[in-house]
């Protein structure tokens, strides 16, 4: 009897410490996974009854982010529709009366958050582990600079370039933003035969745009963070239309009038002291382009209201950004007094922080003889 059961030790043996060596490493792969999702993984109750399993990524304008297995894009989901889940994190709120709480853990129950006394509703959360200039200590600084380079070689001959720069530098207490742009293009005169032994002689080249723009504003957020009273200072310049130099500056009050985690649009009315300065024409017997300025007068000032519209919106998807820039003055004492500048966009990134942008500008000024003058661009540059 002994001998028979020495042989089934024997031959049960092996097979046991073969089935430790196989088990063993995936039921330790199933604990490790067990705790690592009670740490980084939340499981998310909504209000119509369904579960959803993620990592919670932020919580921002009233919006909960959360990455999930099934989408590479965070999902988000409304803070209203949000009923509970257990993040076993560190966290540290900013709340939306300015106040900020460190939390060891974020536990929210019917809606409100059980895990803190210091913050009652999960909705009393403006962002979740708020950026050092979120919390008002010190600035954010964010832009973008593009090109857009034509040189055309062939039946016709053209040379564009447009440069642009646009810069924000923000804290919750005030904001600085800087525009700037330089455009100068040029084209061979059409009757130049490059394949005559003259052409070179006969080849002039024509500026068909040569201006540039600077813009600079400042905001200070009221008590009210959606308004702001601000300032802004333009100078400009266009060879062709005969303007040297206009300059207008003036106080505005502005308002956020949308913002929205995919949508944020700022509206801005305030009044401008505007000031023109034309060039003299080699000959004062033609004022070129420019209405009602003889060589006796060539500097205009008048008074105007000024309006601002400033907008982006991420509705696209794919960290692509759809921006509008549109300004308008309009003199006091005349309707030729109406200017109107508006830059419309769609920028999407491409490598490194670079991106690439189509664009339309349309200006309008009402002193010329001239048309809507539009541009299509098609710009290549980086984003910070």
């Amino acid at each position: 009897m002994s001998l028979h059961l020495l042989s089934v030790l024997r031959l049960l043996g092996p097979l046991f410490f073969l089935g430790l060596v196989v088990l063993s490493p995936a039921a330790r792969a199933v604990d490790a996974t067990l705790t690592s999702d009670s740490m980084t993984r939340a499981m998310v109750q909504l209000s119509d009854g369904s579960l959803i399993a993620g990592t919670i990524v932020d919580i921002r304008d009233d919006k909960l982010y959360l990455a999930t297995q099934f989408d590479e894009e965070d999902l988000e989901i409304g803070i209203e529709f949000v009923v509970s889940f257990e993040w076993l994190q560190p966290t540290e709120m900013l709340l939306k009366d300015g106040t900020t709480t460190a939390l060891d853990s974020l536990i929210v129950s019917s809606g409100q958050v059980t895990s803190s006394d210091e913050v009652g509703a999960l909705g009393d959360i403006a962002v979740m582990n708020p950026r050092a200039w979120e919390r008002g200590e010190g600035y954010h600084w964010t832009g973008d600079t593009s090109a857009a380079l034509v040189v055309n070689r062939g039946n016709t001959e053209t040379d564009e370039l447009d440069v642009a720069v646009n810069s924000v530098v923000r804290s919750t207490r005030d904001r600085y933003t800087v525009n700037g742009r330089i455009d100068k293009d040029s084209s061979a005169n059409a009757d130049y035969d490059a394949s005559a032994p003259e052409g070179p002689q006969n080849r002039q080249w024509i500026d068909t745009a040569d201006n540039w723009k600077l813009l600079g504003k400042y905001d200070y957020f009221l008590a009210d963070s959606r308004n702001y009273l601000g300032a802004n200072v333009a100078v400009e310049a266009d060879a062709l239309a005969a303007i040297d130099l206009r300059t207008y500056v003036g106080p505005y009050f502005g308002r956020k009038l949308v913002a929205k985690s995919f949508l944020t649009l700022d509206g801005e009315l305030g009044a401008a002291y505007v000031q023109t300065d034309y060039i003299a024409p080699d000959s004062c017997g033609q004022r070129g382009v420019v209405q009602a300025i003889s060589c006796d007068n060539l500097s205009e000032r008048y008074g105007a209201v000024n309006w601002n519209l400033t907008g982006e919106s991420s509705i696209l998807g794919g960290d692509s950004k759809l921006y509008l820039r549109h300004i308008g003055i309009l003199g006091l004492s005349g309707s030729d007094q109406l200017l109107l500048k508006t830059t419309a966009g769609l920028s999407f990134p491409l490598v490194f922080g670079f991106q690439a942008a189509a664009e339309i500008t349309v200006d309008y000024d009402a002193s010329l003889d001239t048309e809507v003058d539009q541009k299509y661009n098609f710009r290549i540059g980086y984003a910070w």
